[in-house]
């Protein structure tokens, strides 16, 4: 008989300031114990109106719950490259399977965390299934209206959204473009 209680130990790479891998340690041990440095991927959807998705993370999260991000994130697991943990995470809770273009790594140093992200656009105007364990709700936004709300306070965003939306934002025009 298969148990389906038993939770899986998800195992992340540990690296150094410039990305090089070091080790590896448990999830719990990058966020709740010693706190070494992991990958992570940040990915945002942009529609043809040049509108972002941006999701509220389920309130089941152990991190940011109920707190807005980009339109997909997540860990990179170990033995996985950032492409391949990007590709997962948009398919796993967007329900999403579209081209990725890589945008650049932003360095997000939290109390909570410490994580080298890797940074994705995806322009997209097809359906989506959120996956309602790992995600509350969503909605497109403007980029103007995102620096808004960051300014405001009217939402509450995690801290790695923060750091990789300013990275995002910087590569917006070219991204309307086309390039």
């Amino acid at each position: 008989m298969l148990r389906r209680d038993l939770k899986v130990t998800e195992y992340l790479y540990v690296v150094d300031e410039d990305d090089n891998v070091i080790g590896k340690a448990t999830r719990e041990e990058c966020h709740f114990e010693s706190k070494p440095i992991h990958r992570s991927v940040y990915i945002f959807l942009v529609n043809s109106k040049g509108e972002i998705f941006i999701q509220k993370r389920s309130l089941k999260k152990d991190l940011y719950p109920g707190f807005y991000t980009a339109s997909a994130t997540g860990h990179v697991d170990y033995g996985e490259e950032y492409d391949e943990a990007a590709r997962r995470e948009m398919k796993e809770e967007l329900g999403v399977t579209a081209p990725l273009h890589r945008l650049g790594k932003v360095k997000s140093f939290s109390r909570e965390e410490r994580e080298i992200s890797m940074i994705y656009y995806c322009r997209y105007d097809g359906k989506m299934n959120l996956n309602r364990e790992e995600v509350s709700d969503g909605l497109f936004m403007t980029l103007n209206d995102i620096r808004k709300s960051l300014k405001t306070g009217d939402k509450k965003f995690s801290h790695g959204f923060k750091v990789a939306f300013e990275e995002f934002s910087k590569h917006f025009e070219e991204i309307l473009k086309g390039k």
